[in-house]
């Protein structure tokens, strides 16, 4: 498979576990691309694949944390990853020099930023480790291959949709589940509470991301996560919620209403249940991200300008106050998927299909977001077991 990055040499680290408070660490979460490459879920494991060979190299390792942490299965890690060849610490870095002399250009992910500004969290320190120990070769030169291997990633294998539909449909039932005793619930996190136990009864190891749910105002933030506020009896409520499952993520929203909702309330959510659908016709093998994107942000305009909310569709930066974010992404082993977005879309390629609409003035955030799988024809709605509709 990674024969086709063109590449010599390829070394990829595994994460590292983190620190959460003096002697614990917060709950291990593989690499996404190093899982893909190998399905190991140890951490600081580094993968080494040359065009003649591929080996494991073990991190160094404290005696004691056998009794601890229990001691590692090189078998089960041979036989789940399929590499045979896994050395001790020392053993593996001392060929991987050697076979860093002789090719003198390692493709890996770099570069690494400690933080990242934009999202407001820090990368695993492991990337940044296994650079490091990198360039004591001075003359070596470091390749990024983060982009062939999305674009391995993008197009989905058949065991792949089988896991993400396995999570999409956990999530599906643990929501129809949730909705029939809507009016049980008093606040934002006894809902939160029984996702999670729907989520982990129906298999999944928890939730793909941080879960939202939001009732009236706070539906109007994006990522709102504290889901502390009880609940208004003429509220909506926005969950955007998704199981994992083999590492592989589900991400569905729903709007509902407790009660008969308002006429402004309905107006807003047909708005937005009408951009779903229309977007749904747009994606089909060939299509470009940037047009689709360009397209639903015309119905969009369209739609808030019915609302009152636009005065000229031309107006981007108005649209964009009600309409933020993008109407998809791809979806995977990361919740926001690695791709290539550049690409034309096709068939195995899996997205949400999210349009939404948030006026915190009125205390109205709207969102409806499915999963889809791009077929040689258009598309597939992965989460259709699940209704959209507001009450």
């Amino acid at each position: 498979m990674l024969e086709t990055t063109g590449a010599q040499l390829i070394v990829l680290s595994a994460n590292g576990l983190l620190q959460r408070t003096s002697d614990t660490t917060f709950p291990f979460r593989q690499d996404s691309n190093f899982w893909y490459l190998t399905g190991v879920e140890e951490p600081d494991y580094i993968l080494v694949h040359s065009v003649e060979e591929t080996f494991l190299i073990m991190p160094a390792r404290a005696e004691h944390r056998d009794l601890w942490d229990g001691e590692v299965d090189l078998k089960a890690l041979q036989e789940k990853s399929g590499i045979y060849e896994i050395l001790d610490h020392h053993a593996g870095w001392n060929k991987l020099d050697r076979l860093v002399k002789t090719i003198k250009k390692v493709h890996t992910i770099t570069p690494v930023e400690p933080y990242f500004d934009s999202f407001g969290f820090y990368a695993n320190p492991a990337r940044g480790t296994l650079l490091t120990a990198l360039k004591r070769h001075r003359s070596l030169e470091l390749i990024d291959v983060r982009k062939p291997i999305a674009r391995l990633r993008q197009i989905k294998q058949d065991v792949e949709i089988l896991a993400l539909q396995r999570a999409i449909d956990i999530t599906a039932d643990t929501l129809t589940d949730v909705r029939k005793n809507l009016d049980a619930f008093k606040s934002e996190y006894e809902l939160v509470a029984d996702i999670t136990a729907g989520f982990i009864y129906g298999g999944a190891s928890g939730h793909a991301y941080q879960p939202i749910v939001a009732s009236g105002g706070n539906a109007a933030t994006i990522h709102y996560m504290r889901c502390s506020d009880d609940l208004k009896e003429n509220d909506m409520l926005l969950l955007d919620v998704g199981a994992e499952f083999s590492n592989y993520s589900a991400d569905i929203s729903r709007t509902w209403a407790r009660n008969k909702p308002t006429e402004r309330q309905m107006a807003v959510y047909n708005a937005v249940a009408k951009v779903q659908q229309a977007a749904f016709k747009l994606l089909k093998p060939g299509v470009t991200f940037k047009n689709y994107e360009q397209n639903v942000d015309d119905l969009m305009a369209v739609e808030l300008k019915n609302l009152g909310l636009l005065n000229d569709v031309t107006d981007k930066n108005k649209l964009k106050k009600y309409y933020p974010h993008l109407a998809s992404h791809f979806l995977g082993l990361d919740t926001h998927d690695a791709a290539d977005y550049e690409l034309p879309l096709a068939p195995g390629m899996v997205l949400t299909v999210e349009p939404g609409i948030y006026i915190p003035d009125e205390k109205i955030g709207v969102r409806i977001e499915d999963n889809v799988v791009i077929t040689k024809t258009g598309i597939k709605i992965l989460s259709a077991n699940l209704p959209s509709n507001l009450f």
